[in-house]
């Protein structure tokens, strides 16, 4: 990846040159790293330095009776999904400004050793500003995805906690399962038209939607977007819909969703009146569902409305101005 590292001469490129991805480290090692003193650093969630360029995010899997309610963070392959600081937000700005690398270090619950799984870039981003209530955000991890590919057999992850955990829990732990941009990538990627083609008799050749049925204006859409999914959800028809290119952008970017048991459309809580002008415009309203659900997407949907709705594209392009752009352009 092309961060700051690679760009400034600062503290985010030493440790880049210092860290390596699938090793534990103790926080008295990262406070070193740092020049700080190891309790700077115990207890906290997020790690930074002034004046410096990267800060450390401390990840707990699986949270306890002590943690803050309403955080969610969890590691699905290469994506990692992170709740943010409830009060002061300073990540989120570091985050939206572009000013850090940002590197991250899991443990599967407290106590454990945190293991470094490199620096993330967000994919996708739902920042709440106001006190009390976390943002959330969606991480592609491109440094361990590329740790994995070294070492198809077994990452040192796994050689490293065989030693202090139950093989019953390891699994459980960090991932499951191969990475799926390896070997199989180009196999899956052929398979693209025979895809299609079963979202097609899946969907008795009509838009899910709206009923349209010429396949040249219908996109086979992912519910769980392609670089979030296994080898097997990639060509899966229960993982799809099969949309005009209207409800395909906006189901996409994440500005509509889909109840998973009643197929109504799920809508932005908060919209401007020129917003909800647009979607009059591209004849979209609260009364919209899917023609049917069939039984098999319920878990696709839930992944969407939990993980993609309300999301923003890391691109800087608003929801407003995005919705403005599919209409200049008659989509």
């Amino acid at each position: 990846m092309v961060g700051l590292a690679e760009r400034n001469d600062g503290m985010s490129r030493r440790l880049v040159g210092e860290l390596a991805v699938g090793l534990p480290y103790t926080l008295d090692n990262l406070a070193r790293m740092i020049g700080q003193h190891p309790n700077a650093l115990r207890g906290k969630g997020v790690v930074t330095k002034s004046g410096a360029d990267f800060q450390f995010f401390f990840i707990c899997l699986e949270k306890d009776k002590y943690a803050t309610q309403g955080y969610v963070d969890h590691l699905d392959g290469e994506t990692l999904f992170w709740s943010g600081q409830n009060s002061q937000k300073s990540a989120e700005k570091k985050l939206r400004d572009g000013t850090h690398d940002t590197f991250i270090f899991i443990q599967q619950r407290r106590k454990a050793p945190f293991f470094y799984y490199g620096r993330v870039v967000p994919i996708r981003i739902c920042f709440v500003w106001e006190p009390g209530t976390p943002s959330h955000v969606v991480f592609d991890l491109p440094e361990y995805r590329s740790y994995r590919k070294a070492d198809e057999s077994e990452t040192a992850i796994d050689k490293t906690y065989s030693s202090i955990a139950d093989d019953s829990n390891k699994e459980d732990m960090f991932y499951s399962g191969k990475p799926t941009e390896q070997s199989a990538f180009h196999t899956i990627r052929l398979k693209q038209g025979e895809y299609r083609k079963k979202v097609l008799e899946f969907w008795g050749n009509s838009c899910s939607v709206t009923g349209v049925d010429d396949p040249a204006w219908l996109i086979a859409s992912h519910i769980k977007p392609w670089r979030e999914s296994s080898d097997k959800e990639r060509i899966d028809p229960h993982n799809s819909l099969l949309l005009t290119p209207n409800y395909d952008k906006l189901f996409d970017r994440g500005v509509i969703s889909f109840s998973p048991r009643s197929g109504r459309i799920i809508l932005p809580e908060h919209h401007s009146r020129e917003m909800w002008a647009n979607f009059n415009r591209l004849h979209i309203d609260d009364s919209v569902r899917l023609r049917h659900v069939p039984e098999g997407i319920g878990t696709f949907l839930k992944y969407h409305n939990d993980y993609v709705f309300n999301f923003t594209p890391s691109d800087g392009l608003s929801t407003e101005d995005y919705i403005e752009s599919l209409l200049a352009k008659g989509e």
